[in-house]
């Protein structure tokens, strides 16, 4: 009985995704004024149309006006007699229902005609996703619901970007006027920052703040603490300038939350992590004092407006998806960080090429636009290659990004990490001593460890910010205090043990 009801009751045809009349309006327009076609050309393609021979028929007059001929029904008829799609329809059927249906569209009216058109294809090629997923077109033998999922976010996406086209482009004069608004703006704040208050005056300095639709790397070498500054810049900054969105691959939430409480209350990780402490004859339970000021600096770092995902093996796109949604929220978006280049994974299409540079290229540029379509700065965490460790000098360069040339093309700013103190230790050997080379004599070997001794002590609590890239702006070093058993750095102008944030 049911089976039978159900096949008596199909779901209603969908609407019509078509306005036929911009899209003789506009046609019309441009056979009867050809200088209309500018007007429409950097947003309107023959695809757009809902009817092939319509959009050929634009395509038709599009090739001959670039080409400096003039386009009307008489000097096209022979382009349009050739054209399959139009001879199928009927030429002088199509000119026709072209200039009697509908009048030439007004020139104030264009753009708003053509972005109608693009919108309702782009609404056709979302529903023609959605029906290919229905019936499995979407889906090849070996897929998990993951795959499917992430490969209809790729068309999503794709779709996505090709309908940007009705942005406008800004004249010189619309965009000084918006620099200067901006500019006269903070001159009378008296505020010397151009983007987001990252927390740590310095490189706030050197920056001039973290730019809304730019693209920040910061690079490291494993053990530097690329995941302690950039958990650092977050938690500073949601503080500063409000919500921010933390995309973390590797840790968990819960690990990433623990480092800003032990920044705050001044205990290592591993003790806020288990509630215990390295007594004398082991592991031993935290006193009650101590908890108190672990659940005390815990219930200020609730406060902090910074969300989290530690989903591994996220694209771009995931990521967008979800930042996509924070920005219509009252909360806002303020900035992303990304934790780190080298765990998010790239498109289907380009991870079965097998070229990991490839789909490292992909991923940067995935990420630059990200940050220009939502508006805020995007800082993403990169590792760096073992070609620094060869050198005497152990400060990372731009080229040791591992697949680097997108990530320096996409990048407004790029921020090496380096700790001679990590470096340093990294060579001593199982005797608590630095490692003696082949064949040193005693004499040497002893001048060598007394140095290395010295660089280390020296080098105990610091850590270096180089500023390998900065687009318009200044490079340099920004000096850092570093305290490992919190895994927290702090700017050499604040107290070395002061409030971490």
């Amino acid at each position: 009985m049911n089976e039978n009801l159900h096949g008596l009751f199909q779901p209603p045809e969908p609407p019509a995704l078509e306005n036929v009349q911009a899209e003789q309006g506009i046609l019309a327009s441009i056979l009867l004024r050809n200088a209309d076609f500018d007007a429409v050309a950097e947003i309107l393609r023959p695809e757009h149309f809902s009817a092939k021979y319509r959009g050929e028929i634009y395509r038709i007059c599009g090739d001959a006006i670039r080409n400096g001929r003039f386009a009307d029904p008489v000097t096209l008829r022979s382009a349009f007699q050739a054209n399959d799609a139009i001879v199928e329809y009927g030429p002088q059927k199509a000119i026709t229902e072209i200039l009697t249906g509908m009048m030439a569209a007004p020139h104030s009216l264009l753009r708003n005609y053509a972005a109608e058109i693009v919108d309702m294809a782009t609404r056709r090629g979302v529903r023609a996703i959605a029906t290919g997923v229905l019936w499995g077109a979407n889906e090849f033998e070996d897929d998990t619901a993951t795959v499917i999922i992430s490969r209809m976010q790729d068309q999503l996406q794709a779709l996505a970007a090709g309908s940007d086209g009705t942005r406008q482009a800004k004249t010189a004069s619309v965009a000084t006027d918006t620099l200067l608004a901006d500019t006269e703006a903070s001159w009378k704040a008296g505020n010397y920052l151009s983007g987001l208050d990252c927390g740590y005056k310095t490189l706030n300095e050197r920056l001039r703040g973290f730019r809304a639709g730019a693209m920040y790397v910061i690079a490291g070498r494993p053990g530097m603490g690329k995941s302690a500054l950039g958990i650092g810049i977050a938690a500073r900054m949601a503080i500063a300038e409000g919500r921010g969105l933390y995309w973390s691959g590797e840790m968990p939430a819960e690990e990433l939350m623990g480092r800003v409480v032990a920044a705050r209350c001044g205990l290592t990780l591993d003790t806020v992590l288990t509630g215990m402490f390295d007594g004398p004859n082991g592991p031993e339970p935290v006193s009650g004092t101590t908890m108190q000021r672990i659940v005390s600096a815990g219930m200020e770092a609730k406060r902090i407006p910074l969300v989290i995902d530690d989903r591994e093996g996220l694209s771009v796109q995931q990521i967008a998806i979800r930042a996509r949604r924070m920005s219509r929220e009252p909360e806002g978006l303020k900035f992303i960080v990304v934790d780190y280049i080298g765990l998010l994974r790239g498109s289907d299409a380009v991870r079965r090429s097998g070229n990991r540079v490839n789909e490292v290229t992909e991923i940067s540029g995935e990420i630059a636009r990200m940050a220009r379509e939502l508006k805020v700065p995007v800082i993403a965490l990169s590792q760096l290659n073992r070609q620094s460790e060869n050198r005497e000098d152990r400060r990372p360069a731009m080229s040791d990004i591992r697949e680097s040339g997108a990530i320096e093309q996409d990048a407004r700013c790029i921020l090496g990490l380096y700790r001679e103190e990590y470096a340093l230790q990294s060579r001593i050997g199982v005797d608590g001593s630095v490692v003696r080379n082949t064949n040193e004599s005693d004499a040497a070997y002893q001048k060598r460890a007394t140095e290395f001794d010295a660089n280390l002590e020296r080098s105990r609590g610091k850590g270096e910010v180089l500023i390998l890239k900065n687009r318009g702006g200044k490079g340099g070093i920004v000096d850092m205090w570093f305290d490992g058993p919190t895994t927290w750095f702090r700017d050499q102008r604040e107290d070395e043990k002061g409030k971490a944030w």
